[in-house]
């Protein structure tokens, strides 16, 4: 299950980790010999587990105090367990993987970080959890280590395969068999030190350890979706895998779908498969995929270039494939044949002034001299949902241009009372809106301010901000490379996602704009199309993204200023060319 996308030199390294530090006494990151000790290692564990510093004080400022006085050794185990931390995940930039042991040492470093330590990807985004939580993370590698290296000593770890055995079944045990009157793969000195919480290192060791067996996915969120969507695949299992944990489970689903699909090497974050589990990939304690559950109406609203409409999209069918893999039957069925099961049920509306209640609700119409009454789209949409148990979802885009109050009219009580007969002003029809139709509207904040949309609008739907964001542009950016064969580097990928960030920084700090005129992700991931563009001109051969008059400055010229210069239409000349030169100078040149 190692991801074709996947860096792997990061399995590489992590077994090279494991015979060098835990099979013998050696550091991984220098050439030292003889330094990863248990008595290095206890030393660890009492400074930064048994006497943590609490309080508010960075991270850095507490390593100082805490290893305060601490041998060379000591500080180097330390700087592995955090080179481990940060080592797997393809969200922690090469550079930063590589400063982080070496922030650790600091002016204790005797010899240099070996280059060939530090891989240039890894196996998948760990998200912010990983981050905020890197305390706990890091005491788990300590303790891991701590009680390979007893497994060691006791001569019951011999062999680098035995190593990683005992890895998968310290973290298993420590993740779903929390009883220390039973565990007996846990040394009593390190148990009762073990973190608290669902940690994300459990996810990452027991990849690294068995990579055939356990899924590259970091999240536990993740984790317990895959299940939810899948579960039904386990009402024929036997007894001992429904009675097993988790990861028993997606693995044994794994074999499902293998079995029904006839691929064995996918992973679930492949478009065809995530979809049905996860919309956007998203973390939040209540997300959009949970609002529209609940509310059955919710408005995603923001800048443009956002990534609304696609994440409207995107989340409605996974509202529908929930539906349709709640029958196991169906699982089959859709790896054997993969039926459209979803845009038959997603319906989609571009919303514009002069669209209105006639034409959405019910209205009049002359036929031959005389006025009838007609149905508008949404009730013979009504008639057509009530024909399938399935969800259908109706999305409404740029729901900004129109008056929702007057387009929505008595629907609006409908909305809030489902199944509940209301009657029309006109034609004596009614409306009855099903529980099985949801609706999704999308909102350019830049047009049409929330403030401005009376309470009455605002409590029917669930409203989520979508503003721009780093992390998607960086992903646009690397799944645009890969599928455009253009050659741009990491590092200009990781500098042009830093300055449009400082871009849209500069702009949310400003008083004339504000967060609903940020610059989209999307508009500045168009930099690798005009890359690609360049790349096709004969004279070209060696391009930069950076490269004088290339493509970023085209970008710049043909899309970001004119948004700009738009966007600060209303100052004088002069103070509007300022600011011009400032975002240019922050796009261009970042001094």
């Amino acid at each position: 299950m190692k991801p074709d996308w996947a860096d792997q030199r990061v399995y590489d390294l992590y077994n090279e980790f494991i015979s060098a530090c835990i099979l013998q006494d050696n550091s991984f990151l220098t050439d030292e010999k003889d330094v990863f000790t248990i008595t290095a290692l206890d030393d660890n564990i009492q400074r930064f587990i048994v006497k943590y510093l609490e309080g508010s004080d960075s991270f850095d400022n507490k390593i100082k105090k805490q290893f305060e006085g601490a041998t060379y050794e000591s500080r180097l185990v330390f700087a592995h367990a955090n080179w481990l931390w940060c080592m797997a995940p393809s969200d922690f930039r090469k550079n930063f993987k590589k400063e982080v042991p070496i922030n650790v040492l600091g002016e204790f470093l005797t010899v240099p970080i070996k280059d060939n330590v530090i891989p240039d990807n890894g196996f998948g985004s760990a998200g912010p959890y990983l981050k905020y939580n890197k305390p706990n993370e890091i005491a788990l590698i300590l303790l891991v280590c701590k009680q390979l290296k007893l497994s060691v000593a006791a001569g019951n770890i011999k062999t680098l395969e035995q190593a990683n055995e005992m890895v998968e079944k310290m973290c298993l045990v420590c993740r779903f068999n929390w009883d220390s009157e039973t565990s007996t793969i846990v040394d009593p000195d390190v148990w009762h030190l073990i973190p608290e919480g669902l940690l994300t290192m459990y996810n990452i060791l027991l990849h690294l350890a068995n990579p055939d067996k356990y899924e590259p996915v970091y999240s536990e969120g993740h984790k317990n979706q895959i299940y939810g969507a899948f579960h039904k695949l386990l009402d024929d299992a036997p007894k001992e895998i429904k009675e097993a944990n988790r990861e028993e489970q997606i693995l044994y689903i794994r074999q499902k779908i293998s079995e029904y699909s006839g691929e064995t090497d996918f992973t679930f974050y492949d478009d065809e498969i995530r979809n049905i589990w996860n919309f956007n990939l998203g973390e939040t304690s209540f997300n959009e995929f949970q609002a529209l559950q609940y509310k059955k109406s919710i408005i995603l609203y923001g800048p443009p270039g956002t990534s609304k409409t696609h994440s409207a999209k995107a989340l409605a069918k996974t509202l529908i494939y929930q539906h349709y893999f709640s029958n196991r039957e169906n699982v089959k069925t859709y790896f054997k044949d993969n039926p459209d099961v979803t845009s038959p049920r997603i319906h989609r509306l571009q919303l514009h002034p002069n669209y209105t209640f006639e034409d959405f609700i019910a209205g009049i119409q002359i036929k031959e001299g005389n006025t009838i009454p007609v149905k508008g789209y949404f009730l013979n949409l009504i008639e057509e949902v009530r024909k399938d148990d399935y969800p259908h979802v109706l999305i409404l885009d740029e729901i900004n241009r129109i008056d929702l109050s007057r387009l929505f009219g008595e629907l609006f009580s409908g909305l809030e009372n489902r199944e509940e007969e209301i009657k029309l002003s006109i034609g004596g029809f009614t409306i009855k809106v099903p529980q099985n139709l949801y609706i999704i509207g999308t909102m350019n904040e830049i047009d049409f301010s929330l403030e401005r949309i009376d309470f009455a609008l605002r409590r029917r739907f669930v409203w989520f901000f979508y503003g721009f964001s780093a992390g998607v542009l960086r992903n646009m950016m690397i799944e645009k490379r890969a599928n455009l064969e253009v050659r741009i580097s990491d590092e200009d990928i990781d500098t042009f996602v830093n300055r449009a960030q400082l871009f849209n920084n500069h702009i949310k700090a400003m008083d004339e704009l504000g967060k609903q005129f940020e610059i989209g992700h999307t508009f500045f991931a168009e930099v690798v199309d005009i890359f690609c563009s360049f790349r096709d001109i004969e004279g070209f051969p060696r391009l930069k993204l950076f490269k004088a008059n290339g493509p970023v400055k085209v970008l710049w010229e043909i899309s970001i200023k004119p948004m700009l210069e738009a966007f600060l239409g209303n100052m004088d000349k002069q103070a509007q060319q300022e600011k011009i030169n400032l975002f240019q100078n922050i796009l261009l040149n970042n001094e």
